[in-house]
């Protein structure tokens, strides 16, 4: 809850505590149970007998292209199967925070005749939950109903019902500068839409409940796992993990990924009172609040992540978070092999040639490298830089593929990896270093539009 200010969370807190006090009463010892009040104390077991040789925090990194993600679908795939439903993959992303990573309260939706709603806040409601609708079109759909006085609350009204992002406008409909997260202290404004109640009228329009996030649902099943006599492994992977603010997304949580010899966090952390009466939920951990007052990432709990540090507007990561992981880089060239065989066509119509997609790479990657364009290794063309299923129907659409290829090997290099010196990687292009013409260029010269007079042409299948 690090993301909303201080007065707001204090008067959710208080609510919450007046909600839990009339669930209490009138209810029986055994409804009491559910809720973690009248049960008995349990203990958490970290250290199970699981043994595999893999490491518990791991990262894996390279150029782009190199099979980061695809490597660690390999070794999810060893460590628990690949039908195995013991693992999540999130994407990080710059506006990804702590509530969504390990988790926060937020309004649920429910099933509701509450005749309370009128007719409009019914249909504001509708639109909210309409999961066929993507954030952009729901906020599109109410920004004339909100377009005065109450604009400002239609982002956090939105942002509490769908995790996606979206573009925001100003009165005068022009598009707005600036956030458009969740993270606003604008409570006040949608307590008509949002009401705190108990569970005798929890068959009302919105609720609160700690909804979790990846973190916490695999560290959950985990902890069930390691009570048992058949510990196996649990997989947290996250995809593009510098991409964004780790220290925020991760929190109080970082201070877990210290792990022992025995793959168990080294330090415990505190929790918070949402957390603890999450875990001793009957479903989830059972046991009472108290049981949970620390935790530790138990040794059947793995972390896998990729990242690529040659990405513009990636988040730096600090010495204390890197140290706590084991970085695996996976070179340019490592898997070229898988690559060997995929033929693709260069050129027009007309003039149209076929090459092998792993010589034409590394001939570009020679340029990249050389004296005249001095590119680091981290920004060179890794072998599934075009996926495999692109590079498989290369020849079958060829049209499709030369888009393909302009739209992200040329577009690549014009925006990202020669930015400033776009003239010693496109040799001979003549005339305005503009994107669509360089792409002309291409589609007339093929590989000549790198200066490459000596590739190997390859006879198509079929070709006479």
């Amino acid at each position: 809850m690090s993301e909303i200010s201080q007065v707001a969370k204090d008067m959710l807190i208080t609510k919450l505590d007046e909600i839990r006090e009339r669930l209490e009463v009138g209810k029986t010892k055994e409804e009491g149970d559910t809720l973690g009040n009248n049960a008995e104390s349990i203990s958490l077991i970290f250290k199970t007998e699981l043994n595999v040789n893999y490491e518990r925090n791991r990262i894996v990194f390279g150029a782009p292209g190199t099979g980061k993600s695809h490597t660690l679908n390999e070794d999810k795939n060893d460590l628990i199967g690949n039908d195995s439903q013991d693992y999540e993959r999130v994407t990080f992303h710059p506006n990804y925070s702590y509530a969504n990573f390990v988790g926060t309260y937020k309004p649920i939706m429910v099933d509701s005749t509450d005749e309370e709603l009128d007719s409009e806040k019914r249909k504001i409601i509708s639109i909210l939950t309409d999961n066929s609708k993507t954030a952009q079109d729901r906020y599109d759909l109410l920004y004339d109903k909100f377009k005065g006085d109450g604009l400002t609350r239609l982002p956090l009204l939105l942002g509490l019902c769908s995790d996606d992002t979206f573009k925001i406008k100003k009165q005068d409909g022009t598009d707005a500068v600036g956030d458009n997260t969740v993270e606003r202290n604008h409570g006040k404004y949608i307590r008509p839409y949002v009401q705190l109640r108990g569970e005798e009228k929890a068959s009302g329009e919105i609720v609160y409940e700690y909804v979790p996030g990846p973190f916490m649902r695999i560290l959950v099943k985990a902890l069930k796992n390691a009570r048992t006599s058949n510990p196996k492994p649990y997989l947290l992977i996250i995809e593009e993990i510098n991409r964004a603010n780790v220290a925020a997304v991760f929190g109080e949580v970082f201070q877990l990924l210290d792990r022992d010899e025995d793959g168990v966090s080294e330090y415990s952390i505190n929790t918070t009172e949402d957390i603890k009466h999450y875990l001793a939920k009957a479903e989830n951990l059972g046991g009472k609040p108290s049981d949970y007052d620390k935790i530790k990432i138990p040794n059947n709990m793995f972390i896998l992540a990729t990242m690529n540090s040659a990405d513009q507007g990636v988040f730096p990561m600090d010495t204390a978070f890197k140290r706590r992981w084991e970085f695996e880089y996976i070179g340019v060239d490592d898997e070229a092999k898988e690559v060997e065989k995929y033929i693709i066509p260069i050129g027009d119509k007309e003039h149209r040639k076929y090459v092998k997609w792993n010589n034409l790479r590394e001939r570009i990657n020679d340029i990249l490298v050389s004296d005249e364009c001095k590119v680091n290794e981290d920004k060179l063309l890794g072998p599934f830089f075009i996926s495999k299923n692109m590079l498989e129907s290369a020849c079958e659409n060829e049209e499709r593929f030369i888009k393909a290829f302009e739209s992200k090997v040329i577009m690549y290099l014009f925006e990202d990896a020669v930015k400033m010196r776009p003239k010693n990687i496109f040799k001979k292009h003549e005339g305005k270093m503009t994107f669509s013409a360089i792409c002309k260029t291409f589609e007339e010269k093929g590989e000549g539009l790198f200066g490459i007079s000596d590739i190997e042409y390859i006879e198509k299948e079929g070709q006479e």
